[in-house]
């Protein structure tokens, strides 16, 4: 490799080095907002100012292609390293990750990659050659598809989003930093017009001044960053952050004349859009307010509430004035800023006004009002407090604790309630208990009580009550009749189980000895002798049922009574349920059916005798309010988990009335034919208790005079 260093290439070898120094410098202050970024861009141009110069300085095209693959490197990293800066610079910085990072290289690195594999396909460039023009010996080159294509236009593009981004900044910048703007303008400006002359040969110079204008930025954005420390104060975060304050603020030189004012101070003042303040005496732009001015013409520090009047409002400010200070402790002005609290005083004029008149509302009240503080204490109680608690005036109530009104039985309950709702913040509660006054009478009170906040601190708690003592004494007594009901209930229960045990051994005995005489066992009876046994036979089984329908009733109602499930044919369930029944329709000229669906199972768990006797009882019903027509069991599976009873007839029917009190102990329909028929009511008030107890459910249908349907529905159940 052979090199030739001349004096052409002292500017760029200034360039690289201020770049160098910048990227040092800019670095030891990273901690400056879009200093680190800035750093990063100096240093790629201190390489690329660099490897430019070794790359002029070769004698031969072997010298001087590695270090033009050197340059591009810069050239590729630049755009990159400019955007970067510019999204910190103008605020962005959350943007950037590392994803989005690497996406952006992606391109540079194909470019590099692409330059320095060139030899074998001729993407970058299609030919060198060197020429020697303006005092350099340099690459004269064609390029290719590559570098029209993609790298050229990849890197303007980056170029100018972050272009646009700092100018769009920097228009946003107050007047008082105009001069600084335009100094930032031309030299982001710089680099896109020195890159437009290299590439296009606008003007015949033969070295990239690219690199030249990339360092001016960088100079302009040190100057700006580390001179004027802009982003020190943030002009860009002015933009978004104060003038989109909802407080005024205005800042003073020393002189009083007015350097900044936002938005908001300048409707506050009443400025148009027109009227320019910036340069003008403070006090001139408040003329209106003469007597303001005087008073804070020389007060350096402040914090005030001030009313004026604008136009025909009165409207209240909070004036907060502070001096401000330069590095070297000297005073250079201050800054005013002014809050808008006119609602909050219209808040609290109205709440005097509300004051006065809830007091007014609760000093009148029938309802017990009082207050007290956070650890319990009454702070205040209304006249109907006073009153309902014996007390005369408000002094003999207020600081006690009110535990001390409680009755001392419930005060531990009541204690804890309360601390419960203070913990957990509950915002009211309600809870009634008995009230000890000083005279020793005990009321109930049902009371509400809510947390009073003042701000995210709770204060105090609020009590609106009432005197519920006729309530519960009312409760109570409803409470000893209802014991007394059930106790009278479970009485009757008792004796009518035990009448019902008692009553079945007696008729037992007359049942035996009747069916003995029957049988002639103690001698041949006449025909009226016989006929009397009958009597007695039948009346004495009469009585035996009803004694079992009542020993069923008091089982059912005090719950002793159980099931004894198996599993059975429900095929011959029906069969014997069903025997001798057709014999007692066919006696009354009835049309007796049956209709047994092929779908029921074989086997059923559940307890057989109940079943059977349940759908004995719903035939013989149906049987005996049945003068003509028919009576039909429809025994079917309706669905896979249950099977369905029903029995109909075309009987007397049940009035719409009556239908809700039928399964009723009882209860018998007041007919003719009823009358007829012996009974106590139990029948269909047994069946229900005994479906219900089999977990399911009884219906009826029926129209008076027409007939009735009766449908059990019970569940197809499995062994455990």
């Amino acid at each position: 490799m052979h090199y030739q260093f001349t004096l052409n290439m002292l500017p760029l070898a200034i360039t690289a080095a201020i770049s160098g120094v910048l990227a040092l410098y800019t670095w030891q202050n990273r901690k400056t907002a879009g200093a680190a970024p800035l750093s990063v861009l100096m240093f790629i141009l201190f390489e690329w100012g660099v490897s430019y110069i070794f790359e002029l300085a070769g004698t031969d095209l072997q010298t001087k292609i590695p270090w033009e693959g050197a340059r591009f490197a810069g050239v590729v990293a630049t755009p990159v390293a400019w955007l970067v800066f510019a999204f910190e610079y103008t605020g962005r910085k959350a943007w950037l990750n590392w994803r989005r990072l690497a996406m952006l290289s992606a391109i540079p690195v194909i470019t590099i990659v692409i330059l320095i594999t060139n030899e074998s396909h001729g993407l970058f460039r299609i030919s060198r050659e060197l020429v020697t023009q303006g005092g350099f010996l340099s690459i004269k080159a064609t390029d290719g598809p590559w570098f029209w294509s993609v790298h050229a236009p990849y890197t303007y593009t980056l170029i100018m989003i972050g272009l646009v981004l700092i100018i769009r900044a920097l228009l946003r910048w107050p007047a008082q930093y105009r001069g600084q703007m335009i100094l930032i303008l031309l030299a982001t400006l710089a680099p896109i017009i020195a890159n437009l002359i290299t590439i296009f040969q606008i003007i015949p110079i033969q070295i990239d001044l690219t690199p030249f204008a990339f360092t001016v930025t960088g100079v302009g954005m040190a100057y700006a960053l580390f001179r004027h420390r802009l982003l020190d104060i943030a002009p860009i975060a002015r933009d978004t952050i104060i003038e989109n304050m909802k407080d005024g603020m205005v800042i003073l030189n020393v002189h009083g004349r007015i350097v900044d004012i936002n938005q908001a101070a300048r409707t506050m003042i009443g400025l148009s859009e027109e009227k320019r303040p910036i340069g003008k005496q403070f006090g001139d732009v408040l003329s209106q307010w003469p007597k303001l001015i005087e008073k804070y013409r020389d007060v350096q520090e402040a914090d005030d509430e001030i009313s004026i009047d604008i136009g025909e409002n009165l409207r209240w400010y909070e004036l907060h004035l502070s001096t401000l200070f330069d590095e070297n402790k000297l005073r250079i002005g201050r800054v005013i800023t002014v809050r808008d609290i006119t609602d909050r005083k219209l808040a609290e004029l109205l709440l005097q006004e509300s004051e006065a008149r809830f007091r007014q509302i609760v000093e009148n009240a029938s309802d017990i009002i009082y207050r007290a503080d956070a650890n319990g204490y009454f702070t205040y109680a209304n006249p109907s407090a006073l009153h309902a608690m014996g007390f005369k005036d408000e002094d003999e109530l207020v600081g006690k604790h009110y535990l001390d009104m409680v009755a001392p039985e419930v005060r531990h309950r009541l204690k804890r309630i309360y601390e419960l709702q203070f913990v957990k913040r509950t915002p009211i509660t309600y809870h009634e208990f008995p009230s000890i006054g000083p005279d020793g009478r005990e009321i109930w009170l049902g009371q509400n009580v809510q947390l009073i906040y003042e701000g995210d601190k709770i204060t105090g708690f609020q009590a609106l009550a009432r005197d519920i003592t006729a309530i519960k004494k009312t409760q109570d007594a409803l409470q000893i009749a209802r014991d007394q009901a059930l106790e009278a209930s479970r009485a009757k229960t008792q004796l009518l189980s035990k009448v019902s045990h008692e009553l079945r051994t007696p008729l037992g005995g007359i049942l035996g000895y009747a069916e003995l005489l029957q049988g002639n066992t103690f001698g041949d009876l006449s025909e009226r002798q016989h006929k009397a046994i009958s009597e007695i036979v039948d009346s004495g089984e009469y009585l035996t049922n009803m004694v079992n329908e009542l020993l069923d009733e008091a089982q059912l109602r005090s719950s002793t009574a159980t099931l004894l499930e198996k599993m059975f044919s429900p095929f011959k369930l029906i069969q014997s349920a069903v025997s001798g029944m057709d014999i007692l329709a066919q006696k009354k000229g009835l049309l007796f059916s049956v209709q047994i669906d092929p779908a029921l199972p074989q086997l059923i768990y559940g307890d057989d005798r109940r079943i059977r006797q349940i759908i004995i009882n719903l035939i013989g019903n149906s049987i005996k309010f049945t003068k003509e027509g028919s009576v039909r069991l429809n025994v079917r599976r309706p669905d896979e988990n249950h099977w369905e009873i029903q029995v109909t007839d075309t009987g007397i029917g049940i009035p719409q009335s009556e239908q809700a009190t039928i399964f009723e102990p009882f209860r018998q329909l007041n007919s003719a034919v009823t009358r007829d028929n012996r009974g106590v009511g139990l029948g269909l008030s047994i069946t229900k208790q005994l479906v219900e107890l089999m977990h399911g459910r009884i219906a009826v249908e029926s129209e008076h005079g027409k007939g009735s349907s009766f449908t059990i529905l019970l569940p197809i159940m499995q062994k455990e």
